[in-house]
């Protein structure tokens, strides 16, 4: 079985060979890959390209991969178009740049062009994002991605406890200046780049936080070792309040301690829980499989479907309910992406919990990372996923049963460019709807306090006051 690893940048991530499904024309595929030996040539400026020369077979082997895992075809001429610009762009850059540089660039723009998550991984990012999924690396601690609009990069959400998070960042902040250094022009690889940098040093951010114009906020962060917290937990009253900041290789079980402490410390009086995932940037699919498995029945949680039909997936779950029918309030707003979305669409569409706060990130497919060399790799976009009612995540998002807005804080949402959405795709059903005026009016009523949370008030005097059990979200 392939292994999992969890990804930068919002990725939902699976390490292994994806489903292969034969280009339309093999011939296509060497008269493009003829064409970018004859070019790689021209544009380095002396003697030719051999099909023996490793950085051709790295070139090679990358692009018949993306023509046969990819979740969309793609015209094998458009691609050695993409890498030709990158090879040009890099040598009008650096005249002397290697054959091994070039090489990189043209697969940085190849990949980076199929879709906003595939890239290519050089030796900094592989080792990155090895690192991810132990739960603890060095950097910002940001969730970063471009926003086409600005030319900017947008933050999707900072990781609780970061460097990011301290500094005040927030979920839509759009970075303009890194150091001294403009952002628009570069791409995200550059500017990740240039945010990533020695434990103890310092970088300096220009933000932009709309609905403002300009850049109107300066801070400095110094880069340290993120250590990944999973699960943080405490009771409100008698009601669970679990927060998962992300998906890693201890999610689950530590979901299943908090529970178990936090009954005790009811002595057995639960009266339900709060799942908040709010500005969870996502994970791994099998702990997002098994924390919403920890709710559920044996039903349909997540179908997993690329480019072959006959390579579809599916995950059910299990018998058994940690929280044995108590209601569940989950908590979600558009930092909330991937594996998060898996979780708060299951719970829903099987009426096992409501969701609470506002739209999800849409991001809803996912990469398979495997290696070209030995320190380096690609990310290829290899699948969508769907939830149980049979939605797209991809660009919809999960909606929320109940909207309700934080009192204070940028409450801009952030969402995919409609720009790479699949303009096809079936519009998914809208969830039935609450007004928080009738599911919790005593925090409605009063007037909002500076530090108020009110999307996590609202949840708890649900569940103390309106829900009762597994059938809290039914018709």
């Amino acid at each position: 079985m392939a292994k999992l690893l969890a990804a930068l940048l919002l990725m939902m991530v699976a390490i292994g060979p994806a489903c292969a499904v034969a280009p339309a024309s093999r011939a296509d595929t060497v008269a493009a890959l003829d064409r970018y030996r004859t070019d790689f040539a021209k544009i380095r400026g002396y003697g030719s390209l051999s099909s023996a020369d490793r950085n051709y077979v790295l070139f090679s082997d990358a692009m018949r991969r993306v023509l046969t895992e990819h979740v969309k075809p793609f015209d094998p001429q458009m691609l050695v178009d993409k890498a030709e610009d990158g090879l040009k762009k890099k040598k009008a850059e650096n005249p002397r740049a290697s054959d091994r540089v070039l090489t990189e660039a043209a697969l940085d723009s190849m990949l980076s062009s199929l879709d906003p998550y595939s890239s290519f991984l050089d030796s900094e990012r592989y080792r990155y994002l090895r690192e991810q999924t132990q739960g603890e690396f060095g950097g910002l601690g940001i969730e970063v991605t471009m926003d086409e609009e600005s030319g900017l990069i947008k933050v999707v959400s900072p990781i609780d406890g970061s460097p990011a998070a301290r500094a005040g960042l927030r979920s839509g902040d759009l970075i303009a200046r890194i150091d001294d250094v403009a952002v628009k022009g570069l791409n995200l690889h550059d500017a990740v780049a240039r945010m990533r940098g020695p434990v103890g040093s310092s970088v300096a951010l220009s933000i932009r936080r709309p609905p403002a114009t300009d850049a109107n906020t300066r801070v400095s962060l110094t880069r340290a070792i993120v250590k990944i917290q999973p699960v943080r937990y405490r009771l409100e009253g008698n009601v669970a309040y679990v927060r998962i900041a992300t998906f890693n290789q201890s999610t689950s079980s530590a979901l299943d301690a908090a529970i178990e402490d936090m009954r005790r410390q009811a002595k057995g009086r639960l009266t339900g829980a709060v799942i908040d995932l709010r500005n969870n940037p996502g994970g791994l699919l099998e702990q997002a499989v098994q924390v919403a498995d920890r709710f559920l029945e044996t039903v349909d949680i997540v179908s997993v479907r690329g480019r072959d039909p006959e390579e579809s997936r599916s995950y059910r779950g299990t018998s058994g309910d940690l929280l044995a029918g108590l209601p569940v309030v989950v908590l979600i707003n558009s930092g909330s992406a991937s594996a998060s979305e898996i979780v708060a669409g299951a719970l829903q569409d099987h009426h096992r919990a409501l969701l609470f706060g506002s739209r999800s990130y849409g991001k809803g497919s996912v990469q398979t990372i495997s290696s070209l060399s030995a320190d380096t790799g690609i990310r290829l976009t290899t699948a969508r996923y769907y939830r149980p009612s049979g939605a797209l995540v991809d660009c919809f998002g999960v909606s929320p049963n109940l909207e309700v807005k934080p009192t204070h804080g940028n409450t801009e949402e952030t969402h995919p460019d409609p720009a790479t959405c699949d303009a096809n795709a079936p519009t998914p059903p809208k969830p039935q709807v609450w007004m928080a005026e009738d599911m919790c009016p005593d925090v409605m009523d009063k007037a909002p306090r500076p530090d108020d949370d009110r999307p996590l008030e609202c949840a708890v005097s649900a569940i103390r006051n309106r829900l009762t059990g597994t059938l809290a979200g039914g018709e």
